[in-house]
């Protein structure tokens, strides 16, 4: 190859390397770099001087700021080299490399630069063709906000990232919220942000949402997340039993109920029961969503529901309904026709027997005789005793028993009298016997009956002779006679009489017979009295006829005769009388009872 050729050839490497000079002497660097902030840069560059030279001792190497003069501001010199932190040489100058490393590029060095060496006791060389480096702003790492939301309340999520340098296209993406559109929703250049329209949903609770910022001119991407707060109302209010769903529990039992619910912040809870016969419901204690029953009873069955409540709202839980099983209580028996009790033979009447008792009682019935005060079991069913026509019989004490597998109680005795029309009437001899009843005896007729309500008598006589019925008494039903006489003789009969009915008793027939020691004596007074009247009538007729009167004819002697047997006649008659008479006088002391 000619001269020529080579100082042509050494002319086009100068161009190509930033040679200086074409007499050997040139430095070599690249035109410009770009680096982002904070990131680590390498200056390459290489130098050459002529080759007569090669045995210098010392070469000083210096990168300099443009305008790259004696007194402009140094990069770096390698006499002292650890005047500015962060520049490190990477060079060799023995092998003609003056590259240099920048370890944490930062805005301020976003300048040109050239690089000089200085051959000590020899020459000097700054290479012109000047290194431009460009430092790109790095953005800040990007800020989500908020992150405490409200269920159901509009919202816009806003991720922000600063230090945008405009010469780069810079983007912001979402990530944790697919199907949503966001917006740039800042003026500030400096500032990147997106906005991103958001209604959450208790769902999106605790749920990391991300988002990143990009740079297009270099592979650079950051980003921030956060894990959203989202407040919301109790939701699931749910009640949880210790013993399960299945609830069998018996009086006595310990129970639990948890109230518990998905919600933020935590819920309060508060209870409710609805009893279950009024229907009416009422607030009752809990602590932290637990109602505890240390020893339950059958009051406290009924129908529990739990509230869950916090700032944004509340919730209510389904019913649960809690039955307590236990022996049966409160055992009554229950009158269709009231507690009062007035009840005819022949009515209808339904006795009820009721408890309070869970399982359902069974029952049955008893009846204590009024009489005999024996008790007997008798048949009811499921609960109820009916009588379609009640009797006199039926009157007694009822109990009825109420029983399950738990136990069994009794209650209380309800007396049932019927009211019935007087049965049985009957008249009798208490004192004496009807059969052989003498004049001057003591005689007691008594009429007694079954009834309810207690009878009235009145006795009767009905006389044999002429068959004419009369009353003696309206009183307790007995007829006494101290002494009888033959006129009380006759047929007797008594009638019972209450409110509801009167019956009259079967003919007594009473037949008083003649005492004979009585007669006798009646008869010789009688006969006594006959011979003093007889002889008291000789003695006058014989007086008239000493006296020498005469008759003033056979006729008025007739008359006189007939007139004596008549007197005589009538004397008779007075002494039958006051035989009559002693023998009433004699059963005077005869009284009514």
């Amino acid at each position: 190859m000619s001269t020529s050729h080579w100082t042509l050839a050494l002319l086009v490497m100068c161009l190509i390397q930033g040679c200086s000079s074409v007499d050997q002497w040139g430095v070599s660097v690249p035109g410009s770099l770009s680096a982002l902030e904070g990131s680590s840069v390498i200056f390459n560059c290489s130098f050459w001087y002529p080759e007569g030279l090669q045995s210098v001792h010392k070469i000083t190497a210096i990168w300099l700021k443009d305008p790259c003069r004696v007194h402009s501001e140094e990069l770096y010199n390698s006499n002292n080299p650890n005047r500015n932190p962060g520049i490190e040489w990477i060079g060799n100058l023995g092998q003609k490399n003056c590259s240099l490393r920048i370890n944490a590029v930062q805005k301020k060095h976003n300048h040109r630069f050239c690089f000089r060496f200085i051959i000590v006791d020899k020459d000097k060389w700054t290479g012109m063709p000047r290194l431009q480096l460009i430092v790109y702003a790095r953005p800040r790492t990007p800020v989500i906000s908020p992150s405490e939301l409200v269920e159901g309340v509009k919202t816009n999520l806003k991720c922000s990232s600063s230090n945008i340098d405009e010469k780069t296209k810079t983007s912001l993406k979402w990530y944790g919220l697919p199907d949503q559109s966001a917006e740039q929703c800042s003026d500030d250049p400096t500032v990147l942000s997106s906005c991103l329209r958001f209604i959450p949903s208790y769902q999106d609770h605790n749920k990391i949402i991300k988002c990143s910022v990009t740079y297009s001119v270099f592979a650079y991407s950051d980003k921030a997340s956060i894990t959203l707060n989202v407040s919301y109302a109790p939701k699931n209010v749910t009640i949880r039993v210790d013993k399960g769903s299945e609830l069998t529990i018996r009086e006595g039992d310990k129970l639990s109920l948890m109230c518990t619910s998905n919600s933020n912040p935590e819920a309060m809870y508060s209870w409710h029961k609805r009893e279950e016969e009024s229907g009416e419901t009422r607030l009752i204690n809990g602590s932290k969503g637990t109602l505890s029953f240390q020893s339950i009873t059958s009051s406290d069955s009924g129908f529990y529901s739990c509230t869950a409540t916090n700032h944004v709202g509340s919730n209510k839980s389904n019913t649960l309904e809690i039955r307590v099983q236990y022996a049966p209580k409160n055992v009554t028996i229950r009158v269709d026709k009231g507690s009062e009790l007035t009840i005819r033979e022949g009515d209808k009447l339904s006795l009820m027997c009721t408890s309070n008792s869970n399982p359902e009682a069974m029952y049955s019935w008893h009846k204590r005789e009024e009489e005999s005060g024996e008790a007997r079991l008798i048949n009811g069913s499921k609960g109820t005793l009916s009588f379609q026509n009640i009797t006199s019989s039926d009157s007694g004490f009822y109990s009825c028993t109420a029983a399950n597998h738990f136990g069994s109680n009794k209650s209380n005795t309800l007396e049932i009298r019927v009211q019935y029309a007087p049965k049985n009437v009957t008249i009798q001899v208490v004192h004496g016997s009807h059969l052989e009843i003498k004049e001057g005896d003591m005689l007691s007729l008594m009429c007694t009956s079954n009834s309810n309500p207690e009878a009235t008598y009145t006795l009767y006589k009905r006389e044999e002779s002429n068959d004419q019925t009369r009353a003696l008494s309206n009183m307790k039903g007995t007829l006494t006679f101290q002494h009888i006489s033959r006129s009380d003789s006759g047929f007797y009969s008594c009638t019972a009489t209450n409110y509801i009915g009167n019956v009259t008793s079967n003919d007594l027939e009473i037949y008083v017979q003649s005492s004979p020691a009585i007669l006798n004596i009646l008869i010789a007074r009688s006969l006594v009295g006959i011979g003093l009247l007889l002889a008291t009538v000789l003695w006058i007729r014989r007086k008239d006829l000493f006296k020498g009167k005469k008759s003033e004819n056979n006729s008025q002697h007739e008359m006189l005769d007939l007139q004596q047997e008549r007197q005589v006649a009538q004397s008779v008659d007075s002494a039958v009388d006051d035989y009559v008479d002693q023998n009433k006088q004699s059963s005077a002391e005869t009284s009514f009872i």
